[in-house]
């Protein structure tokens, strides 16, 4: 057509600029612009040619719905900074269980007939990682267990992901009471000392390990050179509760650490059954928390809570209406979810949002976006 332009024939400079901004929006993006045509993936850096570590391939805004779809490989991806949803095919997932997904977007998977193997997995570029074998970091009795116990709940592996230093993956099976550190390149891992008596809450914050102890508070792993790696108090929370009927649960609210109080409570008109959950900054230079009148953001955030992880989005990313402001989404492992059907509690009045009936963790299709990413935080 005359007049038309053949986008292939682009010079190399500027194919190599756009493709260096389409890669810093986005790793999603940047595998689609690759595939385009071979002159642009000429010019551009090929994912695989770097180190499974390097931030700047993670899909760090996606993360995985963990329902099977009609290809028992496959898997449903929400952009939690834009709402797009796709589905990638996952072969791996055929011989792996997958434990946990990282801050960084990376899967965290346990191979079905060798359960000490253990990868990473990226699931936009396919890029996969070993890693020491767990016969280095968990003891054999324990080891038994991912044969008698299913694996994904045993060895859940949330609060994992990549430290400060971009090069060490940080394993934490918190069930277990297991925390280690290694490099791709290592034979073993280098396990982790815990003094105090539980791991709750495992959470990886701008590649720091951070954890909650009921008796200690906010707990930090700090990695010191020619010392070995170790757990201190970061933060005396004394906050009052049970650790049987209660549940504490760390955020990562937009670079902050935030900590959620799930407990019991009195028994106002807004709220009948009685579950109320505070929220909290914690401030790890005084050591201390400051409740929160708001949970942030000039056009407002809302978090996702399961049992296990959480997520907190902000409410600019998504349609009007979609997602209420200050507000916090169970996910469908929270007990009073399907117990009591509480969906939302509403931060602002300690109102509580009653859910839709739904069979067990199935959610009646098609999913609405809250739907969506509660599923997200769902074990």
């Amino acid at each position: 057509m005359a007049g038309s332009r053949n986008w292939a024939d682009l010079p190399d400079g500027p194919t190599a600029l756009i493709a260096d901004r389409v890669l810093a929006y986005d790793v999603a993006d940047y595998v689609r612009f690759r595939a385009v045509c071979v002159p642009w993936r000429r010019c551009s850096a090929d994912p695989r040619a770097h180190g499974s570590l390097d931030r700047r391939f993670h899909p760090r805004r996606w993360t995985m719905l963990p329902e099977e779809l009609a290809a028992p490989n496959r898997r449903s991806f929400l952009n939690t900074s834009t709402g797009e949803c796709v589905q990638v095919d996952l072969p791996e997932l055929h011989d792996h269980t997958m434990l946990a997904l990282t801050p960084e977007g990376l899967l965290v998977l346990l191979h079905k007939l060798q359960r000490t193997t253990v990868r990473l997995l990226n699931p936009f570029t396919g890029h996969l990682t070993e890693l020491p074998p767990l016969t280095t970091l968990v003891p054999p009795a324990r080891q038994a267990w991912a044969g008698v116990y299913p694996s994904r709940r045993m060895f859940a592996a949330w609060g994992s992901g990549v430290a400060n230093d971009d090069s060490t993956v940080v394993l934490c099976f918190y069930k277990l009471g297991v925390l280690g550190m290694a490099k791709p390149s290592d034979d073993h891992w280098t396990l982790v000392k815990c003094r105090f008596n539980s791991m709750g809450a495992p959470l990886m914050l701008a590649g720091r390990f951070y954890c909650f102890c009921w008796r200690n508070g906010a707990i930090v792993l700090e990695t010191i050179v020619d010392q070995p790696p170790r757990l201190e108090v970061a933060s005396e929370l004394n906050l009052s509760g049970s650790p049987i009927r209660d549940s504490v649960h760390l955020v990562n609210n937009c670079g902050e650490l935030m900590l959620v109080h799930r407990r019991c409570g009195p028994l106002p008109p807004a709220n009948r059954l009685g579950y109320w959950y505070d929220a909290y900054r914690v401030d790890l230079d005084k050591r201390t928390l400051f409740p929160l009148n708001s949970l942030g953001g000039a056009a407002g955030r809302a978090v996702f809570m399961g049992m296990h992880c959480s997520l907190s989005v902000s409410l600019e990313n998504f349609p009007s209406g979609s997602i209420t402001a200050d507000t916090i989404y169970l996910g469908f492992d929270v007990p009073e979810r399907a117990g009591f059907k509480v969906a939302a509690y509403h931060h602002a009045d300690g109102s509580i949002e009653g859910a839709s009936r739904y069979q067990g963790r199935l959610v009646p299709r098609p999913h609405t976006l809250v739907d969506c990413l509660s599923l997200a935080n769902t074990v």
